[in-house]
């Protein structure tokens, strides 16, 4: 009579995935359950607060931002560093360019950009429960199709007016989500809008979000780490159409090199136009 030696390797590998799976699953549930729950709470005590009176520059800083980034540090269990190029000026506004993975992208900008911002997003999207809600609140400008000229001025005119009352811009230039984790091409129209507005533009570089969450399916994986790499401005006044080209080509490269390989290429491309044949060389971060 032969021994009866259970389950097979195959077979015990099907249930250990299967259970994985399951978890996978229910995490998530929690997690975007969890998530928007808490942007309810957020939302809740912005508006509370702007009604009596005190700015959103001010509450971005101490109060939705720091609860927007829990969302991917406590609920989705990311494990979050930011890093800083030496020559980022915290200070100053600027309008910010970032690769753009799934729909937590700005709680990773909220705990990246170190002051009060709007964010550049298609017009539906105000109307999103609470997400719009807070969208609003942050006094976010909406991407009405109307042509491009008109739609341009109207950008242009926004980001005018965040400048003068204090905030950064938040714009994803690819468009769209990758489902790949692969940085697509730079749209230029939100540079174009940066030089009509006399705002530098800044790369941010987020490597290693696709596989936290990526476009096409719900499932929060938790506790993969997150890198994110906040350059330099670069400068956008006196630049022309084409310069401008040029300017959302190189960026796009620095975001690609952040994303594939972590930090800045070894030569930067530089942050002035009166600096275009100079050489930047970049210390590892």
């Amino acid at each position: 009579m032969g021994l009866d030696l259970g389950p097979g390797p195959c077979v015990c590998s099907e249930k250990v995935s299967a259970l994985r799976y399951v978890g996978t699953v229910l995490f998530s549930l929690w997690m975007w359950t969890g998530g928007f729950t808490w942007m309810l709470v957020a939302a809740t005590l912005t508006l509370l607060l702007l009604l009596v009176g005190i700015p959103y520059q001010r509450l971005h800083t101490w109060l939705t931002a720091p609860l927007f980034v829990h969302v991917v540090r406590v609920f989705a269990l990311a494990r979050l560093r930011i890093h800083y190029h030496s020559g980022f000026d915290p200070t100053r506004r600027s309008v910010f360019a970032q690769n753009h993975v799934n729909l937590m992208d700005g709680h990773v900008a909220s705990a990246a950009i170190p002051h009060a911002f709007s964010g550049l997003m298609n017009a539906w999207q105000f109307y999103i429960p609470i997400y719009g809600w807070l969208m609003r609140f942050s006094k976010g400008i909406a991407i009405r199709r109307s042509g491009r000229d008109r739609m341009i001025a109207d950008l242009t005119a926004a980001a005018v007016e965040r400048k003068r009352i204090g905030m950064s811009i938040l714009t994803f230039p690819e468009g769209h989500r990758t489902a790949d984790g692969q940085v697509g091409s730079f749209r230029r129209g939100v540079f174009i809008m940066a030089r009509n507005a006399g705002m530098p533009m800044v790369p941010i570089a987020v490597r290693g979000f696709s596989e936290v969450n990526r476009k096409g399916t719900f499932l929060i994986h938790p506790l993969r780490r997150v890198e994110v790499y906040v350059g330099p401005q670069f400068e956008t006044t006196g630049l022309d159409d084409a310069q401008v080209t040029e300017l959302a080509n190189q960026l796009q490269a620095v975001v690609t090199h952040g994303v594939e390989q972590g930090g800045w290429p070894a030569a930067m491309p530089s942050t002035s136009p009166a600096e275009s044949a100079q050489v930047h060389r970049v210390a590892a971060l």
